[in-house]
């Protein structure tokens, strides 16, 4: 017993030991933006490197801020919240519909396969089909050309579907004898059952928004309407790069999100483990 006990004594402060190494090494580079943020340009490059700063200062955050960085933030969050708002009403729909209706509608499953092979193609394929369609209806430099191309997502509509599969199909028909309609069923019913997907869908979405790069450069073209992504990309001039407001905004760009990971993260490992197949 007491070599058995000293065995996992020993592979626990092993597997401890290992997983603090690779956190360090996951964290760095994020810590060292943010000291290298209160640096100035000067000490920014100076050589030899050192990770604290020697003159701790807040000019870079306050010229970012004064430059109209909030209105670039502003932009960000409608995008992201309207567009993940958006992705959750369609991937639930779609999803109930998928699973709730999988024995009446029997090419239910050949349908849900379309969408999954639509996986394999890449976004980059897509972006001159994209463009011209956006172009053709009017939303260019508008965000809802923005919004508007990405708002289904295989991989909500797939957890959407997982998880109401899990549900017995007896709870719909029970609610449909006692009178309950199809809307009724979906909002009062299986949605508050599907919570936990949700909450992940609604972090996935919203971090795919927020960071987005691609789609808006090239939709948009009016500096008032960019994005944070966009406006990260704008110290970038053709006289130099302002590595101090890079950085800073970089700093200012992954806030919102360190924050929803911290208040949600116990949600997204439940979203997934619901997603099983059962029945």
């Amino acid at each position: 017993m007491s070599k058995a006990s000293d065995k996992k004594r020993v592979l626990t402060v092993v597997t401890t030991i290992v997983g603090l190494g690779v956190s360090f090494v996951m964290v760095f580079p994020i810590n060292w933006l943010l000291m290298s943020s209160f640096k100035d340009s000067t000490e920014l490059f100076a050589y030899p490197l050192h990770f604290l700063p020697e003159n701790f200062s807040l000019d870079s955050y306050k010229n970012v801020i004064g430059s109209g960085f909030f209105q670039y933030v502003k932009n960000s969050l409608f995008l992201a919240v309207v567009g993940t708002l958006i992705t959750l009403a369609i991937s639930a729909m779609c999803g109930y519909g998928l699973a709730i209706y999988r024995h009446e509608i029997t090419y239910s499953n050949k349908v849900f396969a379309v969408f999954l092979l639509g996986t394999l193609i890449p976004g980059e394929i897509l972006t001159v089909s994209q463009f011209t369609v956006i172009s053709a209806i009017g939303l260019y430099n508008n965000i809802w050309g923005v919004i508007l191309p990405v708002v289904t997502t295989t991989t909500g509509i797939f957890m959407y579907r997982q998880h109401f599969m899990s549900i017995p199909l007896s709870l719909a028909e029970s609610a449909r004898l006692d009178g309950a309609g199809e809307f009724k069923i979906f909002t009062t019913i299986m949605m508050p059952l599907a919570s936990s997907v949700t909450v992940s869908l609604t972090i996935f979405s919203f971090v795919w928004r927020w960071n987005d790069y691609i789609l808006p450069l090239m939709v948009l073209s009016d500096q008032k309407k960019f994005t944070i992504q966009i406006a990260i990309k704008s110290y970038i001039g053709t006289m130099g790069v302002n590595w101090n407001a890079i950085l800073a905004s970089s700093i200012l760009s992954i806030l919102p999100i360190i924050v929803i990971f911290i208040f949600l993260q116990k949600y997204i490992t439940g979203g997934i483990a619901t997603t099983g197949v059962k029945g």
